[in-house]
């Protein structure tokens, strides 16, 4: 009987894998990565996240190089993936060991979380975007997080470069507000 996570992902037989496939992931694997990090806040997560990704991407692999845009139907798996991690996180809170009862190695140390505490803010600032404008903070995200071009965003979104550029000044100055930033006055830099 195979476990149940090898039920739920079986492998990828490397026989099966084509060239343009390869060369496709990749190209994007790193962005991905970026991607999904940016949303989990953890590198094993994330990494776990693209491989699951990069298996259904390969089952549908056919799909997607027929489809108009490839890398966007890419991405829409992506967050696909990054939704059902979200999903099973919450499904075994209610399983989860109280943080008083962790064994030493497994409680994080001071420096651990000290690392984070910069990110909290602009975490929950980009949760209260997506919730409010999500096409926003998924451009926001993928323009600077993920480091790519105004003209990259728009083909991942399915979007123009120049609605791209727009949705980013909007959402920068949303973050600013959420985040009770100071505004910048004409010409201050």
């Amino acid at each position: 009987m195979t476990e149940p996570s090898e039920q739920e992902h079986p492998l990828i037989d490397p026989a099966e894998l084509t060239a343009d496939f390869e060369t496709f992931f990749r190209d994007h694997k790193n962005e991905f990565l970026k991607s999904a990090d940016s949303r989990v806040r953890n590198v094993h997560d994330a990494e776990e996240i693209v491989l699951t990704a990069g298996a259904r991407i390969h089952r549908k692999w056919e799909l997607i190089k027929a489809h108009a845009n490839p890398i966007a139907y890419a991405h829409q798996i992506l967050n696909w993936e990054i939704a059902t991690f979200f999903r099973k996180q919450a499904r075994i809170t209610d399983r989860e060991t109280p943080y008083g009862e962790l064994s030493f190695a497994d409680v994080p140390a001071a420096d651990d979380l000290l690392a984070l505490k910069d990110y909290e803010e602009l975490d929950r600032a980009l949760e209260r975007l997506e919730e409010r404008a999500p096409v926003r903070a998924a451009c926001v995200r993928l323009r600077f997080l993920c480091g790519l071009t105004n003209r990259e965003v728009g083909e991942r979104l399915e979007i123009s470069a120049d609605c791209v550029k727009v949705h980013v000044c909007r959402g920068l100055k949303d973050l600013q507000s959420l985040m009770d930033l100071p505004t910048r006055g004409k010409g201050d830099s």
